[in-house]
């Protein structure tokens, strides 16, 4: 893979400013191959790799593929470096051996999965919510009441998002956008649950609204565009939502 002459952070810019600095935040290649894939497909994939590795990788930055095309060939790349990895830690097992490379390449397949819409995605990561070694952490939870908020399980996607949200604030800010994340998976889950816990859900999206624009004073101001972006988009999707139902 050819060096690519720029990248481009999870809001879409080159230059994402102290954004940088946090560890979910990754210089994904501003090249053709990448540029119409999702900025989580490009991280996701990419930290299973060294610099080294990645120059090595037969991925073409030019690359006419199809979104589609893509996704199956950086699966399948994933793949190869399970099974390497696999025999390497043998007769060990790559998840004794190196359990956060292991959780990390699962991470990428799962994202690859998601992406292609594959039913085995909801069970891969189930697989890692259910065999992380620190219990405290509840990242993948999160991911998954993504799932099931997609899905349709909202009171279940409500539950299990309502322990992440006060964990994420806990553990990196209240107006991270992570949590933020958070927010929007539960005030959508009780929007969606019917008109009886509508008053919760505006009350809920009031609050969301007062966290981002206080963001300004605070260490994730970079990402307040975004977030109100995000916001936004929300808003209009539940409403043309219940236009629809009428």
């Amino acid at each position: 893979m050819a060096t690519s002459t720029g990248v481009r952070y999870s809001d879409g810019e080159p230059d994402a400013g102290k954004g940088r600095n946090f560890p979910w935040e990754y210089p994904v290649p501003d090249n053709k191959f990448w540029n119409d894939l999702p900025f989580v497909v490009g991280r996701n994939f990419l930290l299973n790799f060294s610099a080294e590795e990645i120059e090595q990788l037969p991925i073409d930055p030019d690359s006419a593929l199809e979104k589609d095309q893509k996704l199956e060939l950086l699966d399948e790349l994933l793949h190869k470096r399970l099974a390497a990895q696999d025999s390497a830690a043998a007769p060990n097992t790559f998840y004794d051996v190196d359990y956060a490379g292991w959780d990390k390449l699962w991470l990428g397949i799962f994202t690859m999965q998601q992406e292609l819409g594959r039913p085995e995605a909801e069970p891969t990561m189930r697989m890692m919510c259910d065999r992380r070694k620190d219990n405290a952490n509840l990242s993948h939870f999160h991911t998954l009441a993504g799932l099931l908020l997609a899905r349709g399980e909202y009171a279940e996607a409500e539950g299990m998002e309502k322990d992440v949200k006060v964990w994420l604030e806990e553990k990196i800010g209240k107006d991270c956008p992570q949590a933020l994340g958070a927010w929007r998976i539960i005030a959508q889950a009780v929007w969606k649950q019917g008109l009886s816990r509508r008053t919760e859900a505006e009350q809920l999206l009031d609050e969301m609204k007062g966290i981002i624009d206080q963001m300004s004073s605070g260490p994730f101001v970079v990402y307040q565009k975004q977030e109100r972006e995000l916001f936004e988009k929300m808003i209009e999707s539940l409403k043309k939502e219940d236009h629809e139902s009428e």
